[in-house]
């Protein structure tokens, strides 16, 4: 057995599909929100029988190789590098040109990193240069558990001391400066990026460190760089990582709901509290990759940013991300005066603990702050309110729900609900015609799942595949008369595949779909079906409608062949042709009969 098969035995899809989806049980299988296209009802499920999944939606699937390298953007041989440290499963000695892959400027930058957060950890721990540190953290009731569930570690004050222990390990001051640790000065001099900082790694949802955020220590000037984050790196990228998301997963998927904050710190000190299914931006609005992230492991998002007016602006980007990624989305108000949640749980954690259950309607949020920046009992003011709120409105989904926000807007200004209803329409025309580059992107993206459609004779060449694919021994007779010219030639090459049964990986993975394809159905209203299928009676019923669409195809040439006799006056030539028309139609009669 060579590597992947152990690797593919060691790992069922199921459970590393489950580490980025939140997975329903779905009789013997799994159901999902497909992680690939927006969906509201689940068309993505994992068939246990065979270890594979699959799309419904926009017939993506595969084994765990392809799923990870779908999710993660990665290449075959990384896919493969990444499961086999997953599963321990020992890879062959790679060809030099893969030794150079595999040590890549990437794979450098991840080994610093990760060498970064075990050195910076044990200087936390020293008992005489991370005391200082440790009491303060012990103030925010960060303790030695949180410490190590975290990874949070200590940068000594010292220009050059972690890059001076990493040239000591062998990595060059470019490798180190490339994995965000050190920058250059106007003189070219190379120095630690962080210095005197409690370091609070940021670390995948899959366990490597990335980057990090570093608060100034104790008693430095919070004024200047109070924070300073890893900048955009080769393995770093803040839009698509969310602090905290590693250590909160399971407890998301537990409470099948997210809470976002907009601090490390915050984070930290809602597990102290008990409140673990929080994550953390990076001072920033939700990016819509940061919100895609998170559907893979909850539809329900509650936003807890700061009560500033840079928290407050970042709240209402996020929401609209949210609405338009079909999230669900709340907002948690904090105490006046609190200005986050790692003030709120040094007073008192309890009250976080009960704060955090506590949500505010997305729309009721909405209201209340639009209607306090704007008079009411100003045109202008009406103005304002209205636009502001009707280029909301316009995002819910709900028709039921948009009504109503739309009757409670129309009572709040004093301005009729049909005038409204019109302007809304226009505001919704203007979304669909004025699209940003973005967002036009996103919608080919879209447009891409549903393109190109198949015609029937593919959809009917496919299913006599899956069929006997399904039921090889039952429909034995049966495929050994298959006419073959009723296949275009990729389907007539798979089909004799599986007549020798000589079948490949690749076409391993194309004949799991068209095998899940038969055995269940999927719609919106009742999900996943698993089908009672006759294989010889649906043999003959698809293999009588292929045999239909090709006569129907030949019907159509003959008949513009007969049209260009009957122009030539080619009256022999055409009744030749009438007859072979009348034979196939006769053919067809026959077959419809069945």
């Amino acid at each position: 057995m060579d590597a992947k098969e152990k690797i593919k035995e060691s790992l069922p899809v199921a459970e590393l599909v489950g580490e980025y989806v939140k997975l329903d049980k779905a009789g013997v299988n799994y159901k999902a929100l497909c992680p690939f296209h927006n969906e509201k009802t689940p068309s993505f499920i994992v068939n246990v029988e065979r270890n594979f999944w699959y799309c419904f939606g926009c017939q993506r699937g595969g084994d765990i190789f392809s799923f990870l390298m779908e999710i993660e953007g990665l290449e075959f041989r990384e896919a493969m590098i990444r499961l086999a440290e997953k599963t321990n499963v020992e890879l062959p000695k790679f060809q030099s040109k893969s030794n150079i892959e595999y040590r890549s400027k990437k794979q450098k930058a991840a080994e610093i990193l990760e060498i970064s957060a075990s050195v910076y950890t044990k200087y936390l721990k020293h008992p005489q240069n991370g005391k200082l540190i440790r009491e303060y953290l012990t103030s925010r009731k960060i303790g030695n558990e949180l410490i190590s569930d975290f990874r949070i570690g200590y940068a000594p004050k010292d220009w050059r001391w972690m890059i001076n222990y990493l040239r000591s390990k062998g990595y060059s001051t470019v490798e180190v400066a490339e994995a965000g640790l050190s920058v250059s000065n106007a003189g070219g001099e190379d120095y630690d990026r962080f210095r005197d900082r409690v370091m609070f790694p940021v670390i995948s949802e899959v366990g490597s460190v990335v980057g990090y955020s570093a608060r100034v220590a104790p008693g430095g000037d919070e004024k200047n760089a109070k924070y300073i984050n890893t900048p955009q790196s080769i393995v770093y990228d803040k839009s698509k990582v969310l602090y905290g998301l590693y250590q909160s997963k399971r407890a998301i998927r537990k409470e099948d709901s997210v809470i976002v904050v907009e601090g490390n710190v915050d984070v930290v000190a809602s597990h102290y509290a008990g409140v673990k299914n929080v994550v953390a931006i990076s001072g920033t609005a939700l990016s819509v990759e940061q919100v895609r992230l998170l559907k893979r492991y909850t539809q329900n998002i509650k936003l807890c940013l700061d009560s500033d007016e840079a928290g407050q602006k970042a709240t209402e980007r996020s929401i609209q991300t949210c609405l338009q990624e079909s999230m669900e989305v709340e907002v948690i108000l904090l105490p006046e005066g609190m200005k986050d949640i790692g003030d709120l749980v040094m007073d008192n954690a309890a009250v976080w603990t009960e704060l955090s259950k506590k949500t505010v309607p997305v729309m009721q949020y909405f209201f209340k702050n639009i209607f306090a920046k704007n008079d009411v009992n100003d045109i202008r003011g009406k103005k304002n309110i209205a636009k502001e709120l009707l280029n909301i409105i316009k995002d819910i989904a709900d028709p039921i729900e948009q009504s109503y926000w739309l009757k409670k807007l129309s009572l709040k200004i004093d301005i009729e609900e049909e005038v409204l209803t019109n302007v809304l329409e226009k505001v919704s025309l203007k979304k669909e015609t004025v699209v940003s580059a973005k967002n036009e992107q996103l919608q080919q993206e879209n447009k891409a799942v549903k393109e190109p459609e198949k015609s029937r004779k593919t959809i009917l060449e496919e299913r006599l595949l899956g069929l006997f694919a399904l039921f090889p021994h039952e429909l034995s007779l049966e495929a050994a008369n298959l006419n073959l010219s009723l296949l275009d030639e990729k389907n007539r090459l798979i089909f004799e595949s599986i007549l020798k049964w000589d079948i490949g990986e690749e076409l391993s993975q194309e004949i799991n779909k068209l095998i899940l394809c038969i055995k269940y159905s999927h719609d919106k209203v009742q999900g996943f079906i698993e089908n009672e299928i006759n294989p010889k009676s649906e043999w003959l019923n698809v293999s009588i409608n292929l045999e239909i669409e090709s006569i129907d195809k030949q019907l159509n040439l003959i008949k513009r062949d007969i049209q260009k006799a009957e122009e030539l006056e080619d009256d022999a030539g055409a009744e030749i042709l009438q007859q072979e028309w009348a034979k196939l139609a006769k053919r067809k009669q026959e077959l419809k009969s069945f």
